[in-house]
């Protein structure tokens, strides 16, 4: 079999993550993202041991694409590392009615991510942006696919969802479609590589907390209940999204003179952290002044309270919980947060050790497809905090795609939206 790479693509709401993998053993070759995007921007890659940082200028998603095939295609030390590329993969946030499983992106299929953009508009549109980027430029002639965060959620039980009449459920495709799917899957899968005697028995509680947060009960490595639903809107609080709230509240504000685009607006990009704190959404800083300030301290007791009320809940639904996962920016950096989640939690035999939480937070203790134990030897519940590798998920589910032929056939072409064996 040829030898073959696999280029992902992870489109956030002001970053683009990229990671470059040998097909065949799905070995990272480099990794890297363009942060901050629209506003100081910079390229930082990582290969091996080595890395490094460069101040470049991405107004939107668009700009960082070129930024980094460009890099991969001209800039790289050792050559183009675009040459042996057979795939590129982008992970779409929602699929709506049409996608949860991995597809082949054709025009079609952009047409209809095109129509539900607006269910998750922080990611939808920037992945959609890189993609026709990827397509337009040097990888016209490669296979794209689209890995959805909505898979690993398509079978939640029955009883989940919305208690609403038929009449607004069918014409509307209404249901939980679930979201970070990706991170919760890489997470339960890296449990179930530690616990090989019990990786098709056990029970799961996964936090994944970033700008964007969500929180999964799993059992027997099936998803039965997550925080997020129809839209990523639901749940958790987080950096600017205020989760759940009443929808009565909605309607009221929109009955007495509020319009829907602010509406909209207000709930996306102003409430959560921001909304309450005022002055930043960056967990971090909020750390730092909660002593001082009044609306930072009340951000991050709303912030933990909700997060240990759905851990509470999900120990209910699962009856009883083995395992806690703790992933993302905050899940995997601020020991703080995780202890005050999981503080005075004894009576469910939940204990933390708080010198291997405190040590988590080490950027060097943690790195790709790692772990720390965080719970402490008497805890009848082990928590872990673990690096959430997104990237390879989506990676497995393209090449997946991609050779699907069992005869081991490579397809490498895609033109006018049909595959061709490779010769």
């Amino acid at each position: 079999m040829a030898s073959f790479s696999i280029l992902v693509f992870n489109a956030g709401s002001s970053s683009l993550k990229f990671s470059l993998f040998d097909g065949q053993s799905l070995k990272l070759i480099v990794r890297g993202a363009v942060a901050n995007i629209g506003g100081s921007s910079s390229l930082d890659w990582y290969y091996g041991t080595t890395s490094a940082s460069v101040l470049i200028k991405a107004e939107h998603h668009v700009d960082a694409a070129h930024w980094i095939l460009d890099w991969l295609q001209n800039l790289w030390p050792l050559g183009s590392l675009l040459g042996d590329v057979a795939v590129v993969a982008h992970r779409v946030v929602h699929g709506g009615k049409h996608f949860s499983r991995p597809v082949i992106v054709t025009d079609k299929v952009m047409a209809q991510l095109e129509q539900v953009s607006s269910l998750a508009p922080l990611h939808n549109p920037n992945a959609l942006a890189v993609m026709r980027v990827s397509q337009e430029l040097i990888l016209k002639k490669v296979l794209s696919v689209a890995v959805f965060d909505t898979d690993f959620f398509k079978d939640l039980p029955p009883h989940t969802a919305y208690a609403l009449p038929e009449s607004l459920i069918k014409p509307h495709d209404i249901k939980r479609f679930g979201f970070h799917g990706l991170a919760h899957r890489s997470m339960i899968k890296r449990y179930c590589a530690l616990q090989v005697r019990h990786s098709q028995h056990h029970r799961i509680i996964s936090f994944q907390l970033g700008h964007g947060c969500s929180v999964t009960a799993t059992q027997e490595g099936k998803a039965v209940d997550t925080s997020m639903g129809f839209t990523p809107l639901e749940g958790l609080v987080m950096a600017t999204r205020a989760g759940d709230i009443d929808p009565g509240l909605l309607i009221f504000l929109l009955k007495n003179g509020h319009q829907l685009e602010t509406l909209e607006e207000l709930l996306q990009h102003h409430s959560g952290l921001l909304g309450i704190a005022k002055l930043t959404a960056n967990m971090q800083e909020l750390l730092k002044i909660q002593d001082t300030n009044a609306d930072a301290k009340l951000a991050i007791d709303m912030f933990c309270y909700r997060a240990r009320k759905y851990l509470g809940a999900y120990m209910a639904v699962l009856n009883g919980v083995d395992a806690v996962i703790f992933g993302g920016g905050i899940g995997e950096h601020s020991s703080a947060i995780r202890q005050r989640i999981c503080a005075n939690m004894a009576w469910c035999g939940l204990v933390l050790d708080d010198k291997r939480n405190q040590l988590a937070d080490s950027a060097n203790s943690l790195k790709d497809g790692n772990e720390i134990l965080i719970s402490a030897d008497i805890s009848k519940v082990r928590v872990f905090v673990m690096s959430v590798n997104e990237e390879l998920m989506i990676a497995e589910d393209a090449k997946a795609l991609f050779l699907h032929d069992k005869s081991g056939v490579i397809y490498v072409e895609f033109s006018e939206h049909r595959l061709h064996k490779a010769s």
